[in-house]
């Protein structure tokens, strides 16, 4: 019996490819079907990594992608980030004939990704005003021309400093035209500018400099890698993939931790052990609250006087710290009477809805749960819209 000739070579090549060929398609397959249960099956912790490494603030999201909120309760809030990269409505870069426009900067609360869009108080300034724009029909935008409407837009990114929305207003209050800037003051924003007390190395900082203040913006040099045309085109294909979202947060978890039988809250926060930036000022180590406040009054003043210079106007509003909404603002641990304190020196309108709180949680309505309810933004924007109609006396 003759011994079986060897095969060619190319067949075997052509085996070997089709098996590699059938391999990554099922591969494909596989990675399709789960994106697609991802999507239709809300697990908590799966969502979306849309952060975009910015050399400015420190990042935004990727323009027009899809932002889930998952709270404790198994509650989804699917939201979009617009072509910006602001969860917000698309808004064109020039304002239509007799638009006030206001810009809100801050971080998560004004993000406000815990409720619906048309739930967030931005969006009820917006709709409330402009149902109200008769009035204050004498007023004229900065164009000069009479007030018809307001359109109200959102700068907020979570985790966002006083610094960081300074340079985000900065960035946008000439290109989008805005009447009026507001800057919505969190207890949390003085350390989320602060060297020492703010963990993260990927934001910028401001530091004291003669009689103002210096940014430092060494993240830039840290992580110039992230805008590489590479780190960008992979992190847009994560921004819109839940499987792509999910393997690489799994993947810092088990290079952070190890193999653990369950991950807690804190573990997906980054080992921060669920404290963050502290918002109570006797918490911080002894001395660094004055320097703290003082850098917070450095950035403002700068800020206040670039908005002036170009004709429009700067209003703060203030988040009051949950726990202390019944305090009495003078026995308050926090920076509340300091804000209000630095208003008053400077003439900056300062909007407070604390008035506005205190009733319905005395009665127990939820105002509060993890940042803002419904009825807390509802309230939030009742006491802008009642500061905008009664300024000047009207």
């Amino acid at each position: 019996m003759k011994p079986e000739p060897p095969r060619p070579r190319s067949s075997f090549a052509r085996r070997l490819v089709a098996v590699v060929a059938l391999i990554a398609f099922g591969g494909i397959v596989a990675l399709l079907l789960a994106e697609a249960v991802l999507r239709l099956v809300p697990i908590p912790g799966i969502t979306y990594h849309s952060f975009y490494f910015d050399p400015v603030t420190g990042g935004t999201y990727y323009p027009n992608t899809t932002l889930i909120y998952r709270s404790a309760e198994g509650v989804e809030v699917v939201r979009h980030a617009n072509g910006w990269g602001f969860p917000d409505v698309d808004h064109a870069l020039a304002p239509a004939p007799g638009t006030l426009r206001i810009g809100f900067f801050g971080d998560s609360y004004t993000e406000a990704r815990q409720v619906t869009l048309e739930d967030t108080f931005f969006r009820r300034i917006g709709h409330d005003l402009s149902a109200r724009a008769a009035e204050f029909a004498d007023e004229k935008n900065t164009r000069g021309e009479p007030v018809t409407r307001v359109e109200a837009i959102s700068f907020g990114i979570t985790g966002r400093s006083t610094l960081q929305s300074y340079l985000e207003c900065s960035r946008w209050m000439e290109k989008s035209d805005l009447d009026v800037v507001v800057y919505v003051f969190v207890e949390n924003d003085p350390g989320d500018q602060f060297p020492g007390i703010q963990p993260s190395d990927e934001v910028p900082l401001a530091t004291l400099e003669g009689d103002s203040f210096a940014v430092d913006d060494s993240f830039n040099q840290r992580y110039a890698r992230k805008t590489t045309w590479w780190h960008r085109s992979m992190q847009r294909i994560k921004a819109n993939s839940l499987v792509v979202s999910t393997l690489e947060g799994r993947l810092k978890l088990l290079k952070r931790h190890g193999v653990k039988r369950t991950v807690t809250p804190a573990d997906r926060a980054g080992g921060a052990g669920g404290g963050g930036v502290p918002m109570v000022p006797s918490v911080w180590p002894a001395g660094k609250a004055d320097e703290g406040w003082e850098l917070v009054e450095r950035v403002l003043d700068r800020w206040h006087r670039e908005v002036i210079a170009d004709g429009r106007e700067f209003i703060i509003f203030r988040v009051p710290r949950e726990e202390v909404v019944a305090v009495p603002l003078a026995e308050q641990d926090a920076w509340a009477p300091r804000l209000h304190d630095y208003c008053a020196r400077r003439g900056i309108p300062l909007v407070d809805p604390t008035p506005l709180f205190v009733p319905p949680m005395a009665a127990g309505e939820a105002v509060y749960h993890d940042h803002f309810t419904p009825l807390g933004h509802r309230l939030f924007a009742q006491a802008f819209v009642d500061y905008w109609l009664a300024r000047d006396g009207r």
